[in-house]
């Protein structure tokens, strides 16, 4: 009953939350609710109901955030304190909601870490349906969704059977390829700024660039190039802050480094295996850390 309930209540939050992120209406709300056909009774309504309307706040705050400074910033996660969950599972829409936000807008990425930095004291732990688990805490379902998210990244950017029958137009195809190479793009950058503020751990970086990249281990294949590119997305971003932890950050950009150059030296024959702008790419990351991270 309560897997069917939450199945049709994501139905209903998807048609209620458009799809660049904004919210509906009242009116629209109404509908919704309407639409989601919990027969089990007036409490997984209800259940359903209040869902909808935590979702529903949280993203009107978060589509605030593209128009403010620190201050305002501050002002909505204040404003946050006025949304309470009752459980894990609603604690997990919140967290949702600041998550999409920063996949639909890469440039608010920084924004949404600092409003996750700011809100992981707020809300309390809850218990785990699983007595064997851990509490659902804020910082705990925010990496969750986080590896959730990376670990869902498809093992191949190219076209894929799959693909060609599921847009079998030449521009929906790309249209869909570009929209998987954004949101790795997104999430990579969300990762990073979250590591910057402190809420991730450096071997987490490390195991995002190894999956990414490799390690240079014998055996090990290339990347394909969307993958190096959301590689260099992340490196740019925690580059600095990594040569700043001595030993363990500079020898982790060590090694990064030289996988690196022996990809920009890949090819195959004469032909390099890598485009001129990937290796431009390569090149600018290793000329910024040689200056020190300079701009």
């Amino acid at each position: 009953v309560k897997e069917a309930a939450e199945n049709e209540l994501e139905v209903g939050i998807r048609r209620f939350v458009r799809e660049d992120g904004t919210v509906l209406g009242e009116a629209q709300m109404a509908w919704t609710v309407s639409m989601t056909k919990l027969r089990q009774g007036e409490v997984l309504q209800a259940l359903a109901r209040y869902r909808i309307r935590i979702r529903r706040l949280a993203q009107g705050l978060m589509d605030q955030i593209s128009s403010v400074n620190s201050e305002g910033l501050e002002n909505i996660m204040n404003q946050f304190s006025g949304i309470e969950p009752w459980n894990g599972e609603e604690l997990r829409c919140i967290i949702q909601v600041i998550f999409n936000k920063a996949m639909a807008e890469p440039a608010l990425c920084k924004a949404c870490a600092r409003m996750a930095v700011g809100l992981r004291e707020h809300y309390l732990e809850f218990p785990h349906e699983d007595e064997d688990q851990k509490p659902v805490s804020f910082t705990r379902e925010l990496l969750n969704i986080c590896q959730e998210e990376f670990e869902s990244m498809p093992a191949t950017f190219g076209v894929s059977q799959e693909d060609k029958a599921k847009f079998p137009s030449a521009e929906a195809l790309k249209e869909a390829l570009a929209s998987k190479k954004h949101r790795m793009l997104a999430c990579v950058c969300f990762i990073g700024h979250l590591f910057l503020e402190g809420l991730l751990a450096m071997k987490v970086i490390r195991h995002i660039v190894h999956k990414l990249i490799g390690d240079g281990r014998r055996g090990w294949p290339p990347p394909e190039e969307p993958k190096l590119e959301c590689a260099l997305e992340l490196l740019t971003l925690v580059g600095r802050t990594l040569d700043e932890s001595v030993p363990t950050g500079i020898a982790l950009m060590h090694a990064f480094q030289k996988r690196l150059l022996d990809l920009a030296l890949l090819s195959i024959g004469d032909k390099h295996i890598f485009s001129d702008r990937a290796r431009c790419a390569i090149s600018d990351l290793l000329e910024r850390r040689r200056n020190h991270w300079l701009p």
